[in-house]
């Protein structure tokens, strides 16, 4: 039909670089920490495009962003697509801005050819998805799903001791809109792969079948303070050489299993150089797509804490221990991806994912897609994040058209 809407690759290409240019690195990536004044402007930036655009723009409680393109019947519930625009500290263009800009791309590209689809869709801008400054990680669509509460959110703190809240309302995004308690049909998410099976095997989307176990314990190492100079060594109770040795452990143990583990944040007490360090806090991240070995790699990992912590005289506790299920996508949602991609003339496979989408939150309340396309080298969270201007046209035109699929089915 020559009346299809269709994306505009140059238009979107143009905005994933403007957005770029708020947080910028100068190695060329970007960081916008969630809820400050770069995600603010960000927010800000989102907002006039959408509004140019036509559409209405609501913020809810937790500073999540809703812009609607109405759809013929308003008491059917709507079509969400779209992602995240906090990144990490450093990290890149395109890990979750792809999502939101390529979904305002697709519903302007709907709105140019003046197409009415039976549902409304909604583009949706998720508030700390990264979880790099307040934790947990896909905050506010774990909230708008009922996996968490809006007070438990709004009460988390970085380690400067924000909140969260006076966060979100010192930017001038704390909304008056409810968040979640609404029937959604259902909700795709285009994101970035995050890794090198795309790029490797030459295909352009994957669709994205399910996510595996994810593992997140926060542990805490306590020693003895004393005069690094006056306490002689081998009668120091020394938390960071604790922690080292278990750190090394930890990765021995993932090599053995053939797993995924690492240990991705450490802090130390009192951090001088006269005080043996007598507490240390670090968290460890797991992924496993196999329950048993997701066990065993954890059983294996509490065992050497306690282990070193006999050997050393330290005390290893574990003060946050969450695990994250995997989410099944619905099969007749990953077959639309396949079939709008074949349809498109993209090549397609199927993927799972490591690691936490707001896809994840959404997958338990309402059928669910997550698309992905190819990262150059694998590489994301990082300055030489990349992907292609054809590759993000590519993942944006599927989004689309699985989307108008959902919006326009009987």
């Amino acid at each position: 039909m020559s009346n299809a809407p269709k994306i505009n690759p140059d238009q979107l290409w143009q905005d994933l670089m403007a957005l770029a240019c708020l947080g910028a690195t100068a190695q060329g990536g970007c960081d916008r920490l969630s809820l400050t004044e770069a995600d603010a402007a960000a927010r800000n930036l989102f907002r006039l495009w959408c509004e140019d655009a036509g559409f209405t723009v609501r913020v809810d409680a937790m500073g999540n962003m809703f812009a609607r393109l109405e759809g013929a019947d308003p008491s059917l519930p709507p079509v969400l697509m779209g992602s995240h625009l906090d990144t990490q500290s450093p990290g890149g263009k395109f890990d979750g801005p792809l999502g939101v800009l390529a979904a305002l791309e697709a519903a302007r590209a709907i709105g140019r050819t003046g197409t009415r689809t039976r549902r409304a869709i909604e583009i949706v801008n998720w508030t700390n998805e990264e979880g790099a400054r307040f934790a947990p990680g896909l905050m506010g669509s774990g909230v708008f799903a009922g996996a968490v509460t809006l007070e438990a959110a709004h009460a988390a703190q970085d380690r400067a001791g924000d909140s969260f809240g006076a966060a979100l309302k010192r930017i001038r995004y704390l909304g008056e809109e409810p968040v979640g308690g609404r029937e959604i049909d259902s909700y795709v998410e285009l994101h970035v792969e995050q890794g090198p099976e795309l790029e490797r095997t030459g295909t352009t989307i994957a669709a994205v079948s399910h996510s595996n176990y994810l593992v997140y314990i926060t542990v805490e190492c306590l020693g003895a303070n004393g005069h690094t100079q006056a306490t002689h060594f081998a009668t120091q109770r020394n938390a960071l050489l604790g922690s080292a040795k278990a750190l090394v452990e930890i990765e021995r143990i993932a090599t053995t299993l053939e797993s995924r583990a690492a240990v991705s944040q450490l802090d130390v007490w009192p951090n001088n150089r006269v005080n043996v360090p007598h507490r240390t806090t670090f968290s460890v991240m797991m992924v496993e797509p196999q329950k048993e070995k997701m066990l065993a790699l954890r059983g294996q990992i509490l065992a050497a804490l306690d282990s070193i912590g006999t050997e050393m005289g330290l005390t290893f506790t574990i003060r946050a221990d969450a695990t994250r299920e995997p989410v099944i996508f619905p099969e007749e949602m990953v077959t639309l991806i396949e079939d709008v991609s074949k349809d498109l003339g993209h090549s397609v496979m199927r993927l799972s994912a490591n690691t936490g989408h707001d896809a994840l939150s959404m997958g338990p309340i309402c059928p669910t897609a997550l698309i992905f396309v190819p990262s150059r080298d694998g590489i994301s969270h990082s300055d030489y994040e990349y992907t292609s201007p054809d590759h993000c046209a590519a993942g944006a035109e599927v989004l689309m058209h699985a989307v108008l699929r959902r919006a326009n089915r009987t």
